[in-house]
């Protein structure tokens, strides 16, 4: 497939024939991927956001984009904090409900850059999006076979703060694509899209072996991921996908196009902030006080051959 476009203020990353584009003006994304296989050759690996901005309410598909300061939505834009109800701005696609936080709305500063890494930085001021003060560092390091990204948040506010992350890519995808991961529990959500409770992961619904999607659009929620996973992209190479710990929870969308497949590594269940305020466990969601951190590496690797 030809290069992706490129726009002024974007930094382009390289080792071999691996290619990344960063956008920093728009979110912070990841626009395009592309990694080497063994003998040398480059297989595109996203879905590639082709817009040179972002709108922060109605933005484009495709690439990498931040979670942050938290995942998915919260509901009736309404989060439940030990300090009480927080009143946050909802967004028009998911109203009442919020969607996805304000980082990937907005400017990133470039900190450091070079031949095949970068590193970026948010300061978010409080707002009505999010009335927490807090800062965010990405950092991505490309090598021939591997994108190796991480984030990280801390809250500059003097009060504690709900804080979740994670990263929300776009993988190229046909309906034959071969998917394997181990997760232990599968969430049931409402037609909002917002989570209820956890069950154990079904035999029937268990992506251990390397299996196909089931048909059509899907949004599923799961938990006890242990941060591994393989996508077979549409050449049939075999991608993996590796974590740390606090990234514990998978989105796995499909939308009805099915011309992308979005695997979310995040912190947290939908709207797990009010879950956790009414008992649910293993929600994945933590409060930080001002000056603690968490962050979420993530690595994705084209292995020499698939396991």
């Amino acid at each position: 497939m030809p290069e992706a476009a490129t726009f002024p203020g974007d930094l382009v990353l390289h080792a071999g024939a691996a290619r990344a584009v960063l956008r920093p003006a728009a979110g912070g994304r990841v626009c395009s991927l592309s990694l080497a296989r063994a003998d040398g050759s480059a297989v595109d690996v996203l879905f590639d956001y082709s817009a040179q901005g972002v709108d922060p309410l109605r933005w484009a598909k495709g690439g990498i984009y931040p979670l942050l300061p938290y995942s998915n939505r919260i509901a009736n834009a309404q989060v439940q904090t030990p300090d009480g109800l927080v009143a946050l701005s909802p967004h028009p696609d998911a109203a009442p409900h919020t969607l996805h936080g304000p980082a990937h709305g907005m400017a990133w500063t470039v900190q450091a850059h070079d031949a095949s890494s970068a590193t970026l930085v948010l300061d978010h001021p409080a707002s009505a999006a999010w009335p927490w003060h807090f800062k965010s560092n990405m950092h991505f390091q490309l090598s021939a076979d591997a994108l190796q990204m991480d984030m990280t948040l801390t809250n500059l506010d003097a009060r504690g703060m709900p804080a979740g992350l994670g990263w929300h890519p776009y993988f190229r995808h046909v309906p034959t694509a071969q998917l394997r991961y181990q997760a232990s529990q599968l969430w049931d959500s409402d037609a909002d899209f917002l989570a209820l409770s956890a069950r154990p992961l079904p035999a029937a619904e268990s992506f251990a072996r390397a299996r196909a999607l089931r048909e059509g659009t899907m949004t599923d929620y799961l938990s006890g991921w242990d941060g591994l996973l393989e996508l077979s992209l549409p050449e049939g190479d075999v991608l993996q996908m590796q974590t740390g710990p606090m990234l514990s929870h998978l989105v796995v969308h499909r939308p009805p196009q099915g011309g992308y497949l979005c695997i979310e590594p995040v912190s947290h269940v939908a709207n797990g902030f009010n879950l956790a305020a009414r008992g649910v466990a293993g929600t994945g969601t933590v409060q930080l006080a001002r000056g603690e951190s968490i962050s979420g590496p993530m690595t994705l690797r084209l292995p020499a051959s698939p396991s």
